[in-house]
């Protein structure tokens, strides 16, 4: 009887041993090839929460960043201007250099998440900057987070209101408000928003002036009622991302938290 006791013990043990050695390894954070620490002047957090993770990049002239890691998170990437190719040298991948094409200001690229370890280079005479706006919400159908988007021809006294992109999990929408003119920002009882400024905006919500430089963001959560009424005497336009799933802990995020998060009203003078 003691035999047959030592013989189912040692089984599962082994047998516990071997789900063990199958069970996939979660990676181990590394600081040090954390962008904002690798490099902190082109690499800042603009903002983050639960449901969102937005850092502000800046590739200057001629620039080389040496090689960093970035989330695996599903992300979209909004450029704030004009600027020529980049190069980004991949390392331990199926791919090596790719170079990103010329991009316009204004346009954002959504894409599915991917491993990325590169580092960067810069090879013209003109800086790139431009958001990247990782989703920290469930990744549902991954394979439609693709494409660019771009500007569409506004008349300058018009209100304007389009969704560029949606798929499961996010919605991205064009707004242009009027001079002058207002707009409702409310966001539903489970899904928030994040509003992103792609020109210098003069806002204002009842008695509350809200100014947003370009690239600057305002989060409005669940179930708030917001109208903004653009002041300045120039159209105002802004990228809205609504959040339709719920936050998402991904164990093999390499990031450690960098607690950075706003009011809805902090951008205020």
């Amino acid at each position: 009887m003691k035999v047959l006791v030592r013989v189912a013990i040692t089984s599962c043990l082994l047998f516990i041993q071997a789900l063990g050695q199958n069970t996939p390894k979660v990676q181990p954070k590394d600081p040090s090839k954390d962008p904002l620490k690798v490099a902190p002047k082109s690499y800042k957090l603009e903002f983050e929460n639960d449901w969102v993770r937005v850092m502000r990049v800046r590739y200057g002239a001629r620039e080389k960043i040496a090689e960093h890691y970035h989330t695996e998170r599903p992300a979209a990437y909004v450029y704030l201007n004009d600027a020529g190719p980049v190069v980004f040298k991949h390392k331990d991948l199926p791919y090596g250099d790719i170079q990103r094409a010329a991009v316009k200001a204004g346009t954002f690229r959504v894409y599915r998440g991917v491993k990325e370890v590169h580092a960067v280079e810069n090879p013209g005479d003109t800086a790139t900057e431009f958001l990247r706006v990782e989703f920290k919400t469930e990744p549902l159908n991954q394979n439609s987070l693709r494409g660019k988007y771009h500007r569409e021809p506004v008349g300058p006294a018009e209100n304007f209101r389009k969704v560029q992109f949606e798929n499961e999990q996010i919605r991205i929408t064009r707004l242009v408000i009027a001079s002058n003119k207002t707009m409702d920002q409310s966001t539903t009882a489970t899904e928030p928003a994040l509003l992103v400024a792609l020109t210098p905006s003069k806002l204002q919500k009842g008695k509350t002036r809200i100014n947003l430089e370009i690239g600057k963001t305002r989060w409005l959560g669940t179930g708030q009622q917001e109208e903004l009424a653009n002041t300045s005497d120039a159209p105002v336009e802004l990228l809205r991302f609504e959040f339709k799933t719920k936050p998402f802990h991904d164990p093999t995020d390499r990031t450690e938290a960098h607690e950075h998060k706003h009011s809805s009203d902090n951008n205020q003078e």
